[in-house]
């Protein structure tokens, strides 16, 4: 659907003594929080009125210290973790839960604002490993998309291993559904999954429990179910993964460059974990959870001195779908339609 006029940005707003930018067409009003992480807060897909994002109904975001619980701080929104997930000590180094860079306020500057497009760059530099993060990110005018670049250097005098991966909550109901294209998943131990069953892999999308019975793990179920399960792919054939919530017709996909990012987590509460409902799509640069673990094993990477990676990441929101087939690297999403047509491309334009 291609939509109109113009683009604008607001830098006049805080939310809880925390500076907000927003970004906004005709079609998106975007809430971005420099102060906690560079958090992407609220994606608004405006002609439905339909937040796409979750929040935490019990807690509010606030300014935290570095070295923070993120479990228990955990708003909602749109995070990105670096340089690991959980806690522990890297290169001889102990980093907080989460990661460095999600407690931290970023740097940032409105480097485009007219009626066709707004480009806001966000960076951040780290205490403990010398990196350098930023983001750019560009809405413009018509279109259903945020289109990310984002970069990554080591401007320190150690290699520095790492994981990076986006961390989007999702707001999820039992008319949701999860796609995306990848082989083998790996269910950790933490959580309690449909299945029954934690520590061990699977050929996505069907998993058994211990007596062969079959689950379609694409499927979201209610909050009275009661579920938490959180795994990774160990293997995907594509960079993109997307929620559609199939009985409201609209969705949103995330399409990167799989060789940066060529694990995608997920996790996901149906009123299993503190008895919330959200659904997190994780694009990362590897697996598991611990960075040294994976570094031993070559799933995790590790970042030279003077090194840089870059990543160009595509945000959209989609209508009219059941299911999503592919998202390409514009961010064009090919799908089935509820009556099981297939529709070529249709998404933000």
């Amino acid at each position: 659907m291609r939509l109109a006029v113009t683009v604008k940005v607001d830098l006049n707003w805080t939310y809880q003594d925390i500076r907000t930018v927003i970004l906004e067409n005709d079609a998106l009003r975007v809430v971005i929080m420099p102060d906690l992480g560079a958090k992407i807060w609220q994606i608004t897909y405006k002609p439905r009125g339909r937040d796409l994002l979750w929040q935490n109904p019990r807690i509010q975001p606030r300014k935290l210290p570095f070295h923070s619980v993120y479990d228990d701080q955990f708003f909602g929104g749109w995070d990105e973790l670096y340089p690991n997930d959980e806690a522990e000590i890297i290169a001889g180094e102990m980093y907080p839960d989460h990661g460095e860079i999600w407690t931290l306020p970023w740097q940032y500057a409105v480097e485009q604002a007219d009626p066709e497009q707004a480009v806001l760059r966000l960076w951040v530099e780290t205490p403990i490993s010398g990196s350098l993060l930023s983001k750019r990110i560009t809405l413009r005018a018509g279109e259903t998309k945020l289109r990310f670049e984002h970069t990554i250097t080591n401007t320190g005098r150690k290699p520095q291993p790492y994981l990076w991966k986006l961390h989007a909550a999702m707001a999820a109901d039992e008319h949701s559904r999860i796609d995306l294209p990848a082989g083998r998943m790996q269910m950790e131990s933490f959580g309690a999954p449909r299945t029954g069953r934690t520590s061990y892999s699977y050929d996505w999308p069907y998993s058994q429990d211990s007596s062969g019975k079959e689950y379609d793990m694409r499927q979201v179920l209610p909050e009275s179910s009661g579920v938490s399960e959180f795994q990774y792919a160990t293997g995907m054939h594509a960079g993109w993964c997307a929620l559609t919530h199939t009985r409201a017709g609209i969705g949103f996909g995330l399409s990167y460059d799989a060789a940066v990012l060529p694990s995608c987590w997920l996790f996901a509460s149906y009123g299993g974990w503190r008895g919330l409902q959200t659904v997190v799509l994780e694009p990362c640069t590897g697996y598991p959870v611990s960075v040294s673990g994976g570094v031993e094993q070559g799933t995790h990477q590790t970042l030279q001195p003077g090194e840089t990676v870059t990543c160009a990441v595509i945000a959209t929101v989609f209508e009219g779908l059941a299911a999503v087939e592919h998202i390409d690297t514009d961010g064009e999403v090919t799908g089935v339609l509820p009556a099981g047509r297939h529709e070529d491309k249709l998404s933000s334009e």
